[in-house]
């Protein structure tokens, strides 16, 4: 992540490497998967009355119990004490997480909105109450001190105009614009959607293929 934040945002090497550094941080641009599906992509491709349920992982066995027991399942399933496995795919490289100071603070700018949408999610979430999100801003604040208490619109730049992302990953026209739907409705299948060759939609259901399927109708 240093080197990421030196030559992509402070020195960055080119033209090139400072657009994709920002659009990658922003969620503009598919660069990084973590990045581009973010807090405001998963936020946003909500219905608005939908219920949301948050596991922190920073908090992850408080937060797994609370959900547990929320949808009526045993209070506590996993003991206070007990230590989860962590599991990647891949060696991670501890030195990979390191950020100085300086770097942090231009990340945090550049992730204000997403912090804006993170407390949006904690916000809504049915299994979090008023001391755990005093907690996690807590938290917050001390990583991003500058800008963990901003609200919409007080960011250094606007929040990211993501209609055309939505239809193109995910394909909810009613989540967005009319207008954004009928510009982009036989477009839905993006460089990183192909098409898929399936015209049983049983055989789609077998392999997990969500794309093998009709888009439902649209409702003016």
């Amino acid at each position: 992540m240093e080197e990421f934040v030196k030559y992509g945002l402070k020195k960055p090497k080119s033209d090139t490497c400072k657009a994709r550094a920002y659009n990658a941080l922003w969620g503009t641009k598919h660069y990084p998967c973590h990045f581009y599906f973010n807090y405001q992509f998963h936020l946003e491709g909500l219905p608005q009355n939908a219920k949301i349920l948050v596991i922190r992982n920073e908090h992850l066995i408080n937060d797994w119990n609370g959900v547990e027991e929320f949808i009526g399942g045993k209070k506590d399933i996993i003991p206070p004490n007990q230590t989860l496995a962590v599991m990647n795919k891949s060696q991670k490289d501890e030195s990979d997480k390191y950020l100085s100071d300086e770097s942090k603070q231009i990340v945090c700018r550049e992730l204000c909105n997403e912090i804006v949408n993170y407390k949006k999610i904690l916000k809504r979430a049915l299994n979090l109450n008023k001391d755990d999100l005093r907690e996690t801003l807590e938290e917050l604040r001390q990583q991003c001190p500058e800008y963990a208490d901003v609200k919409e619109g007080e960011c250094p730049f606007p929040m990211p105009d993501i209609a055309e992302k939505l239809v193109n990953s995910r394909g909810y026209e009613f989540v967005v614009m009319e207008g954004s739907y009928s510009h982009n409705a036989k477009t839905l299948e993006t460089e990183m959607h192909v098409e898929k060759k399936i015209e049983d939609t049983s055989v789609g259901e077998d392999e997990g293929d969500d794309d093998g399927y009709q888009l439902p109708p649209y409702n003016h």
